[in-house]
């Protein structure tokens, strides 16, 4: 079992003061020999300097320290960085020191760096070996003894491939002390690590480039209708150049048309090394659901060498859309159309019984002529249809 590097790397130091060599030939022996010479004035039993007072805690657990040096002792750099030639060869010397009262055995040894997933900096397990700037350091001895309260400058050299690609390379020099233990009748091995960053820039044409992709996108509507709703998605920034970069993350949101159009910040990045990705969840407050979301994630790089400081960088972008139909906005709609609805169709079937009452005709009053009629009617039912008389026809005819 290995444990991540326990080193807490410090932030871009000044330039480098170690002895540098003009390009040769990649003469193995040649190298050995510049390490050789070098071993005999460095690996010399030096008093380790005092702790500050800030690391005392740190101390108690861990009891070593790595550091740039040089042959004459720690030169005030806080990390290896370099700007070296295809092909070029470097020596430069590594301090580590023993804080404790008792003999320290450590591994010496570099490895490639990479950006975690937090988007934090670490290197390689032991386990997993490097291909990149870790293959360049050699070191004549990787396992050394320091005595109590001492320090050592370890000489190491660079060597740079013909063909190394231009660009940032990006690694550290680790010092580790491998401890076993058994629990539970399993043996494990721990590793704890110190180490010092190496940032190797290869001498070439540089291409910044930061890419972001947006995937999952999700819109999570508010039971409220007068509330707007959130929106979620997964992104992904890609250091797909050749250069270590930051950078802020900005999402812009609109409708169609460009409708409540919004930019909203989502993430501050940290340092991606080249051909390293950051992932991350971007959870946006307070957005409308106007049918059709139009989402584009900008990506916008800083350098993090201050050599970069006056490179122009350029923004890089990806867009996609989601449905989100406004749900809740229209039941409540639809509710209010309902509810209009019935009072137009009560109104009208009220205004329809008042104009049906109003146009019925009243009954006429009966005269008395009326009324004694149905009296005589009343009184000899079994009399038969009264049939009206000329009185002229009842005149007895003349004789001729």
């Amino acid at each position: 079992m290995h444990s991540p590097c326990g080193a807490v790397f410090l932030q871009r130091p000044p330039r480098p003061s170690a002895t540098r060599e003009t390009p040769v030939s990649t003469n193995l022996h040649r190298i050995a020999a510049a390490l050789a010479a070098a071993s005999l004035t460095s690996l010399v039993a030096v008093p380790a300097s005092a702790q500050d007072p800030e690391e005392e805690a740190e101390s108690a657990a861990v009891t070593w320290g790595v550091t740039p040096s040089s042959q004459d002792g720690p030169d005030g750099r806080a990390a290896f960085d370099y700007e070296l030639d295809p092909g070029e060869t470097l020596i430069d010397f590594v301090g580590i020191s023993n804080f404790a009262a008792e003999p320290l055995t450590v591994t010496v040894y570099a490895s490639d760096a990479y950006t975690t997933a937090a988007g934090t900096f670490d290197l390689l397990p032991s386990d997993q070996a490097p291909e990149d700037v870790g293959t360049w350091v050699g070191f004549n001895e990787t396992e050394l003894t320091i005595e109590p309260e001492t320090r050592v400058d370890v000489p190491f050299a660079i060597l740079v491939p013909p063909n190394a690609t231009p660009g940032d390379h990006v690694g550290g020099i680790v010092a580790a002390v491998s401890e076993t233990g058994e629990e539970g009748g399993n043996e494990f091995t721990v590793e704890r690590r110190v180490g010092a960053r190496i940032h190797l820039r290869v001498s070439g044409e540089l291409a910044p480039k930061l890419e972001p992709e947006i995937d999952e996108e999700t819109y999570h509507y508010e039971v409220n209708p007068i509330e707007p709703g959130d929106l979620s998605f997964e992104y992904e920034v890609e250091n797909t150049g050749n250069v270590r970069l930051a950078g802020d993350l900005v999402a812009r949101v609109g409708g169609p048309w460009g409708i409540f159009e919004r930019e909203i910040p989502v993430a501050e990045l940290p340092q991606i090394l080249p051909g390293d990705t950051f992932t991350g969840t971007a959870e946006l407050e307070r957005i409308w659901p106007l049918l059709r979301l139009d989402v584009e994630l900008i990506v916008i790089p800083k350098a993090v060498n201050e050599a970069d400081a006056e490179t122009r960088l350029s923004s890089g972008s990806v867009e996609e859309s989601l449905w989100a139909p406004p749900w809740p906005q229209a039941a409540v709609l639809a509710a209010l159309g309902l509810i209009v609805w019935i009072a137009v169709k009560v109104r009208k079937r009220k205004r329809r019984k008042a104009s049906e009452v109003a146009s019925t005709p009243e009954p006429k009053p009966e005269t008395e002529a009326d009324s004694e009629l149905d009296l005589e009617s009343e009184s000899d039912p079994e009399a038969g249809p009264k049939v009206d008389v000329d009185p002229d026809s009842e005149k007895e005819p003349t004789g001729s």
